[in-house]
């Protein structure tokens, strides 16, 4: 296992020790020291975040494939005890194509999420702040005409 690190990262000294407190083997990679190493990576995941682990031809970032740095440990532990096989091109290709629709079902749930909350808060006047910072107004130009009678 490879982790990507920043020295001034502090999740990265958190994850570091969870590994070491947990024995779990690492070698440390200082992203400003080894400046060819991580732009191949950046170029594969498309984020400079850190820390990145590189483990079994898998590259796992944080608040994606792990939460906590407990949560690295007990993912890493799991799969050195179960090795990941290395994929073959098409299966790659297949995991990429999952991956997309993965992705594209997300977004369609997000886009049908955002109609309900459209559809509950329609007719609901917006809010302005009054420029006194005190009572919060309703938007004129949203706001609905009274009934003369």
């Amino acid at each position: 296992m490879k982790i990507y690190t920043n020295p001034s990262c502090h999740y990265c000294k958190k994850v570091k020790d969870a590994l070491i407190e947990n024995e779990v083997d690492f070698e440390e990679v200082i992203t400003s020291e080894n400046f060819d190493e991580w732009n191949d990576l950046l170029r594969i995941t498309g984020l400079a975040v850190t820390p990145t682990i590189k483990f079994q031809e898998e590259i796992w970032l944080p608040n994606r494939d792990f939460r906590t740095p407990e949560e690295l440990v007990a993912r890493a532990k799991h799969f050195v005890d179960h090795p990941m096989p290395v994929l073959k091109l098409e299966e790659r290709v297949e995991q990429l194509l999952n991956a997309t629709k993965n992705l594209a079902l997300l977004l369609n749930n997000m886009g049908q999420q955002i109609q309900q909350i459209q559809q509950q808060t329609a007719g609901t006047p917006n809010i302005v702040n009054n420029p006194q910072g005190n009572n919060p107004q309703p938007n004129p130009s949203t706001a609905q005409p009274q009934a003369q009678g």
